[in-house]
């Protein structure tokens, strides 16, 4: 679709994500249990997105790019995709909790003089960035995979003003 793309897709600040893990556990007789992340893809997150008021054939159009994704991914970079957080080296390593990155950088450090970063697995590791030194990262996600859930809601705001409501669901193909 060359008219919209949902990368280009304006957002209300009321928007919001939900983001969990599904796990399993294992509860014994003795009151001993064991968890576990459920699967490889055990990362679960929902965006709920409204979009600002719109004039009718701008809402439409985002209605008909709904109607053909209804049942296909949406390759989707969501608005908060780029983070910046601080968290401390410990033994020569740090593992940031966030996996599959498109790009990420330290504050005051350059990559690979002072530290190797896996994208992939989200893990740097340094020689030189000294034991429990906290350091600032910028980190960016690749885009991921959604699914359009339970439909739309096309609200009317006024004449020729529309406003749209939709959840996406991550999936993993």
């Amino acid at each position: 679709m060359s008219f919209l793309t949902f990368n280009d897709l304006r957002l209300t600040f009321d928007s919001s994500v939900k983001r969990s893990k599904r796990y399993q556990r294992a509860t014994f007789g003795d009151g001993y249990s064991q968890i576990l992340g459920d699967g490889l893809n055990a990362e679960k997150e929902t965006w709920s997105c409204t979009t600002p008021p719109m004039e009718s054939f701008e809402a439409f159009s985002v209605e008909a790019a709904l109607k053909l994704y209804a049942d296909a991914p949406i390759t989707w970079t969501p608005p908060d995709a780029t983070k910046t957080f601080q968290s401390q080296f410990t033994a020569g390593s740090l593992t940031l909790g966030y996996t599959n990155l498109q790009s990420l950088s330290l504050f005051g450090y350059t990559r690979p003089t002072n530290y190797t970063a896996n994208l992939v697995t989200g893990v740097l590791t340094s020689v030189t960035i000294a034991n429990g030194t906290i350091v600032r990262i910028t980190i960016t996600e690749n885009p991921k995979q959604f699914l359009l859930r339970d439909g739309w809601q096309l609200n009317y705001i006024a004449p020729e003003v529309y406003q749209l409501s939709f959840e996406l669901e991550r999936i993993y193909t």
